[in-house]
């Protein structure tokens, strides 16, 4: 699957952060949807098919991770791969988000191009491999 047909989807409750990981996610040759909030981006996975989700942890109300495990539940994001975005990884039950919820953790700050490396690498692997 070519990088244009490859949707993603952005979360995160600060613009200038789903600004830039947006605009340079699109620079690669990517769709993207950016959402400010995980009410916001349950609404648009029921809409829409991501095929793969950036989120950041930490937002106001529920965590990426509470996203994630709700959209685990569902058929249509069993498998989709994720990327969870964090300024306090040290803080976190990494086994957990990797085992249970499958999703990679990355600390922030973390380079554009690394982010386009990992976002690459997941969308070309299995969930269990990224």
């Amino acid at each position: 699957m070519e990088p244009q047909t490859q949707h993603i989807l952005v979360v995160d409750d600060l613009r200038a952060h789903r600004a830039v990981v947006g605009f340079n996610l699109e620079k690669a040759g990517f769709r993207v949807t950016t959402a400010a909030n995980t009410a916001e981006a349950l609404k648009l996975a029921e809409r829409e098919r991501f095929d793969l989700l950036i989120t950041d942890y930490y937002m106001p109300h529920q965590t990426g991770a509470d996203l994630v495990g709700k959209l685990r539940e569902t058929d249509r994001y069993a498998d989709t791969p994720v990327i969870l975005l964090t300024a306090k990884a040290s803080e976190l039950n990494l086994e957990y988000l990797s085992k249970k919820l499958s999703a990679r953790v990355v600390s922030k700050p973390c380079s554009i191009a690394r982010l386009i490396d990992m976002v690459s690498d997941c969308l070309a692997t299995a969930r269990s491999r990224c």
